[in-house]
């Protein structure tokens, strides 16, 4: 790694155990085995490391919504437990990154002190993959696959919301997310996943 590489990976380390208040430019610069003043050839202030952070992650989350097309074509539509894993595995190998978990941790200690990381938790964790799969479960309504009385709104939150309240438990819990841990979450997700499609799918 570069210099800027290891200012970056030790501030994501220390911002996600400590937050980022309480952790100062001087133990960055002692972390990394450099002079406090050699960070500034590489950033300009804390706030610029964190901003770097999280333009990273945003990036990975750009990435991860080219992972799967929505078509009313789309084979995988027929079966959507097929489809949902597909998805799935593709969130598995952003999170399995440890990088990536840090940032995870570092958003939900930060969220309330930073307007942007808000806005980001808000637009790209909470908004935008709602309406993926509101409207994932209005075609599957349109395709015949599920019950026409549904509400795909309403469907989407049932969904979302269980695989949110265990990443949100599995980071309360944890400093460092053993792997077990996480492959633990992937299968109940997937679990529920097929409960809520079998619970609403137009029975044979």
């Amino acid at each position: 790694m570069n210099t800027k590489e290891k200012i970056f990976n030790v501030s994501l380390d220390l911002f996600s155990k400590k937050g980022y208040d309480s952790v100062s430019l001087r133990e960055i610069a002692e972390e990394v085995g450099i002079k406090k003043s050699s960070i500034y050839s590489h950033y300009s202030s804390k706030e610029a490391i964190l901003m770097d952070i999280f333009d990273y992650f945003t990036k990975e989350f750009d990435i991860d919504d080219e992972a799967i097309k929505i078509s009313e074509d789309n084979p995988l539509l027929e079966n959507p437990e097929l489809f949902y894993h597909t998805g799935s595995e593709a969130v598995k190998n952003m999170l399995f990154e440890d990088r990536n978990l840090k940032i995870w941790k570092l958003i939900l200690i930060q969220m309330h002190h930073s307007e942007k990381i808000r806005e980001f938790f808000q637009t790209e964790v909470l908004t935008k993959p709602l309406v993926f799969w509101e409207s994932l479960f209005s075609m599957l309504i349109q395709k015949g696959v599920i019950r026409g009385d549904c509400n795909p709104k309403l469907l989407a939150k049932q969904y979302f919301s269980f695989p949110i309240y265990l990443l949100l438990e599995i980071c309360a819990t944890y400093d460092d997310i053993p792997e077990e841990i996480l492959e633990s979450f992937f299968d109940e997700t997937e679990e529920h996943a097929k409960f809520l499609f079998e619970s609403v799918r137009v029975k044979p």
